[in-house]
């Protein structure tokens, strides 16, 4: 692939007029192409990041389930369930690069000249940054509720499988897999069509 395709292929934009309609047929004409979108703006993202193969594969599923959360928006209970999770991965990234920071800090300050300056300033914490244990806490999931009549036992299996479906009355959860599998479907068909069509480049 040259320059200019390789330019071309990292713009979403580009890509997504590229992906033919059927990779994506089963999500309705906004969704599909917002998860197109979402989900090859996170890629390019992700090319252009280094790292192991292992870290890179675990980043294209976070992507892959952030890109549908945010094609849907906020209106289901797994798709906000999702971008809590992203957003909770987020805080911690950049809590963990301001301890790095402090850290880097600290060590300049004691083997440099001003060794006696309070170490107190270098290891601050940073402002506005909630607690880990704050952060694991706002993602306990709720109990889930007592079953119902005639509710199958496997409901429970279900609702650990689909996100933010801990504490869902049944109804409510059936309705939640049902649109989560329809964007499950969408995203494997789009990554499939992308597949597709980067292999004949």
């Amino acid at each position: 692939m040259d320059a200019k395709g390789a330019t071309e292929s990292s713009n979403p934009n580009h890509v997504v007029a590229s992906v033919p309609s059927a990779a994506v047929a089963s999500a309705s004409a906004p969704t599909k192409r917002m998860l197109a979108f979402h989900f090859l703006r996170a890629l390019s993202r992700i090319h252009g990041a280094a790292g192991p193969a292992r870290r890179r594969t675990r980043t294209i599923r976070r992507a892959a389930y952030s890109s549908m959360a945010r094609a849907t928006g906020p209106r289901r209970a797994w798709s906000r369930a999702l971008l809590l999770q992203a957003q909770a991965r987020a805080r911690r990234s950049r809590a963990e690069t301001s301890r790095r920071a402090a850290v880097l800090v600290r060590r300049r300050v004691v083997a440099g000249p001003a060794a006696a300056a309070p170490a107190s300033v270098a290891l601050a914490p940073v402002v506005g940054q909630p607690s880990s244990a704050a952060a694991r806490a706002a993602l306990v999931p709720p109990a889930p509720p007592a079953r119902q009549a005639g509710e199958p036992a496997r409901s429970d299996a279900l609702r650990r499988l689909v996100p933010g479906g801990a504490g869902m009355e049944y109804c409510s959860l059936l309705e939640e897999t049902a649109d989560y599998v329809r964007c499950l479907r969408a995203q494997v068909q789009l990554m499939q069509g992308l597949a597709d069509l980067f292999s004949c480049q």
